[in-house]
């Protein structure tokens, strides 16, 4: 992508398990028998990411303080100058060469990455974007990158368009009897909002909660963080997992629709707006769309997670606050018969840095401190998961 903040800290807190893995890819690349080194430092490093203060983790994985993760750590800001030196995004629409982005659904630059296929359409460009089931070092990506580069280069040097696909996007749907999906653009031309309204019991409808029921709740404990399964990650574990064991955990809220009667296909950006209060004044918000299985499965779709501290977003006199973010993207085709699940937590470790409570420096933060969670549901504050529609 043009820009690194938005990857290095995800909704603005530190993505700590790719940041870690990059950590020792750095440190030990220059060393004698350095895959060794690296396989050594990153069968160690997941028991280092529960440590405590962050700003020691080059020395606990790698041996040696290292200036330029220190220096990341210290500036967490995108407005920041240290960012800003690294924030190109400013000159992407002035690119004049032809440009074809290559990514998936799992990788962990995508966001951004569409954000520079949008800045190039409307700077009057025709690039190509290729998203499919991959994650950033997934063996398919590498492989589809190479043959659609190949014929990339070879129409618009060549003038040969004959292993070229025409098309400006090009996605590959997920779930039951998807496939790839060619479109105009991003997001796609006809797509329609779909507000899905939380409601109490767990309950996930198309239609709007009409009383002011009671607020679900529950506490997070950062000495207790709640994990992450799945998603985003440099390097590559399994993306899409069995969601049932995080979503059995008592700091893990699911709202689940009826069995679907028809098939729904989501593409595109993917929301939620979420009425909160929260014990304290820094935590974090994450949310999971799901698929579930007649059997009870939920395999995770896209999800975000959202760091929160005083008057971001201000609350109302009673405290609570509205926020909305933008999930990871996505194309997914949810069969008849499934169920789809807004899960929210708040938390993902160590895929990003437990929210320790207190506001303290990330680098420096060793107290933690529990926030008890109210997820409000109700008509005059309706928490909802909005879906990009098409048919």
């Amino acid at each position: 992508a043009s820009q690194f903040h938005g990857q290095a800290y995800g909704g603005g807190s530190l993505s700590l398990e790719s940041a870690a893995s990059w950590l020792v890819l750095v440190a030990a690349q220059e060393r004698r028998l350095a895959p060794v080194h690296m396989l050594r430092a990153l069968r160690r490093l997941p028991g280092q990411l529960d440590e405590l203060p962050l700003g020691d983790l080059d020395e606990r994985a790698s041996g040696m303080q290292l200036p330029w993760y220190r220096e990341a750590l210290a500036h967490t800001g995108r407005e920041d100058a240290y960012w800003v030196a690294r924030d190109f995004s400013a000159g992407v629409g002035k690119v004049r060469a032809a440009a074809q982005l290559v990514g998936g659904w799992h990788d962990i630059f995508l966001p951004w990455m569409i954000d520079d296929f949008v800045a190039l359409r409307q700077a009057g460009h025709a690039p190509q974007l290729i998203i499919g089931p991959w994650t950033h070092t997934s063996p398919g990506l590498t492989a589809m990158s190479l043959r659609e580069a190949a014929a990339w280069l070879r129409a618009h040097l060549l003038g040969d368009r004959r292993l070229l696909h025409g098309a400006p996007v090009r996605a590959f749907v997920t779930g039951s009897a998807g496939g790839w999906r060619d479109l105009e653009d991003w997001p796609p031309p006809g797509a329609r909002e779909e507000r899905l309204h939380l409601h109490a019991g767990g309950r996930l409808e198309a239609q709007a909660p009409g009383d002011a029921g009671p607020p679900s709740h529950y506490r997070y404990d950062p000495a207790d963080p709640t994990p992450a399964l799945g998603g985003p990650v440099l390097l590559s574990r399994e993306p899409v997992v069995d969601n049932r064991p995080l979503e059995a955990r008592a700091d893990v809220l699911t709202f689940t629709t009826a069995p679907l009667a028809e098939p729904l296909t989501v593409i595109g950006p993917v929301r939620v707006e979420l009425h909160v209060r929260s014990s304290l004044d820094h935590f974090d918000l994450f949310a999971r769309v799901c698929d579930v299985e007649a059997g009870g499965a939920s395999w995770n779709v896209c999800d975000a997670l959202v760091r929160v501290g005083p008057g971001e977003p201000e609350p109302n006199a009673g405290g609570v606050r509205r926020v909305a973010f933008d999930l990871w993207p996505a194309a997914h085709r949810f069969a008849p018969g499934r169920r789809l699940r807004l899960q929210v937590s708040s938390g993902a470790h160590p895929r990003y840095a437990r929210n320790t409570g207190t506001g303290e420096p990330i680098a420096e933060a060793r107290r933690l401190v529990a926030a008890d969670q109210e997820l409000f549901h109700s008509a005059e504050r309706p928490s909802a998961l909005i879906l990009s529609v098409v048919p």
